[in-house]
């Protein structure tokens, strides 16, 4: 803070005249903070880029996976949804960042991570999704705000999964890494090809979601005790062109959440939360 202070008051004379602005001196230090807390940054980093070229430093945006929880002691007798939380969880640090509600039985997962997305200027960072979210609007809320994606394809976009398993088997491989995992009682091994797809074809819905990586994934499991094999492939595509080990992280860890999600809160206890009258205190 004191360097873009510095910056600011060895410069200012430029920057009155360049902003035609009439103003005898700089903000002081102690006001500097308080007058970029306003900034908004996904505007700002936009008009850097459209006038300048310029982008705001990448290694500054933070991964965030975003799934909901249906919370199960919400789910009446007779009722296959209840209530549900959809939260945004930073991959590092496992913490939640941002949440919101909505009713299983009327509403949608979908537009609250929208919402979610829109309230607390997600679009700009570094997200997650799971097949669920592989839709055009909601990816195109993040290509606005020029942040990143990587989520998952599976038969809810057939077409879409259709083109992306073609056009990789016309590809070569751009790289691939591998990992092996053991505990729970199992041994398994993950595997992850990377393709270009910036030239794949597609429907005219997804034309400008910058689709330009697909991500496939292999995953082989043993049972330790009976010697059960299974396996399983899956797909990713990303607006992200290389960085292929940061998106295999990111898929990665995304994963871990989704798995936490399905697992009961023995915490807090909020699984257990039921309440169906409104209680009068007096």
């Amino acid at each position: 803070m004191s360097s873009i202070h510095r910056h600011l008051v060895n410069h200012y004379e430029k920057l009155v005249t360049a902003l035609r602005i009439k103003k005898e001196r700089a903000v002081s230090r102690s006001q500097l903070p308080l007058i970029l807390e306003k900034v908004a940054v996904p505007v700002f980093d936009q008009l850097l880029f459209e006038n300048y070229g310029i982008k705001l430093n990448e290694a500054e945006r933070k991964w965030f996976a975003l799934d909901g929880k249906e919370l199960r002691g919400s789910i009446e007798k007779g009722n296959t949804r209840g209530e549900a939380v959809v939260a945004a969880i930073a991959h590092e640090s496992r913490q939640a960042f941002a949440q919101d509600y909505y009713s299983g039985k009327k509403e949608s997962e979908v537009k609250v991570v929208r919402k979610l997305l829109e309230e607390h200027r997600l679009g700009a960072e570094k997200i997650s999704f799971d097949a669920l979210h592989c839709k055009p609007e909601t990816l195109l809320m993040i290509v606005r705000a020029r942040g990143a994606y990587v989520v998952g394809v599976k038969e809810n976009q057939k077409q879409l999964l259709k083109h992306v398993s073609h056009a990789i088997e016309q590809q070569v491989v751009l790289f691939k890494s591998g990992e092996l995992e053991k505990g729970h009682g199992r041994i398994e091994s993950r595997s992850y090809e990377f393709y270009d797809i910036l030239e794949m074809e597609k429907d005219k819905r997804w034309e400008h979601c910058q689709m330009r990586t697909v991500i496939k994934v292999s995953r082989q499991r043993e049972e330790v005790k009976t010697g059960k094999k299974s396996q399983e492939e899956s797909y990713y595509v990303s607006n992200e062109v290389g960085k292929y080990e940061q998106l295999s992280e990111a898929i990665r860890k995304h994963w871990q959440v989704e798995t936490a999600n399905h697992i009961r809160d023995c915490t807090l206890k909020e699984d257990k939360l039921r309440s169906k009258k409104s209680v009068l205190i007096e």
